[in-house]
């Protein structure tokens, strides 16, 4: 038995003007991009990262200095900086009201990622240099 209802998708009805598509915004569809990057990379670096204790540091730089350890530790910090930034960025749009404030917080966002980001980088590459 079903039950006739007045109520219209806003897909389908009057209000599909203000309901998103299928596929999201192309900010959400990144988000999400980098949210299912994120999972292998997070795994992996944990993996690596939990099995280097109890080793030396000579033994910590020679695990992070092999290729593979190294690229996914690289991209799990600029890939995870990148979607902490974009999300940092929602959060300021929707909780911040004063323009100049907003305008602010958002650039010192971006560069304050970028700085965490190149630290991330610099740090890597300083454990995974040969000596």
């Amino acid at each position: 038995m079903t039950v006739a209802t007045r109520f219209k998708s806003g897909r389908t009805g009057a209000g599909d003007a203000y309901v998103s598509d299928h596929s999201g915004s192309p900010h959400a569809r990144f988000v999400r991009l980098t949210s299912y990057a994120l999972a292998p990379l997070g795994a992996l670096s944990a993996w690596w990262i939990l099995g280097l204790a109890g080793k030396s540091f000579d033994g910590v730089r020679a695990e992070i200095g092999r290729p593979i350890p190294a690229l996914v530790l690289l991209a799990f910090g600029v890939v995870g900086m990148v979607h902490a930034r974009k999300g940092m960025d929602d959060i300021i749009e929707d909780y911040v009201h004063d323009d100049a404030l907003k305008a602010r917080a958002l650039v010192a966002n971006l560069w304050a990622s970028r700085a965490i980001a190149a630290l991330w980088v610099v740090a890597i590459l300083l454990i995974a240099a040969p000596k």
